[in-house]
């Protein structure tokens, strides 16, 4: 699996699941990026840099390792698809 598409399916799933339970669009505008940004981010076609991971984890109420070891285990589950 791609690191893009593990990191999305990740953000997704804290964004609708974790403590806030917001949308793409509060998610952008907390976070001071383009909400088209962060559903490309979902879709794995963009890929985060370090700064974007640290906005969006304050905003999620969570830390930026938290959501790095979360990718770790998504791509660790899906190693052999």
């Amino acid at each position: 699996m791609d690191i893009k598409i593990a990191f999305g399916r990740v953000l997704r799933d804290v964004r609708k699941n974790g403590k806030k339970k917001m949308s793409q669009e509060s998610l952008a505008l907390e976070a001071n990026i383009d909400r088209a940004h962060v559903s490309k981010l979902e879709q794995g076609v963009f890929q985060p840099t370090l700064s974007t991971i640290f906005d969006m984890a304050k905003v999620l109420e969570c830390s930026p390792a938290e959501l790095v070891d979360l990718v770790d285990k998504e791509l660790r589950a899906n190693q052999d698809t």
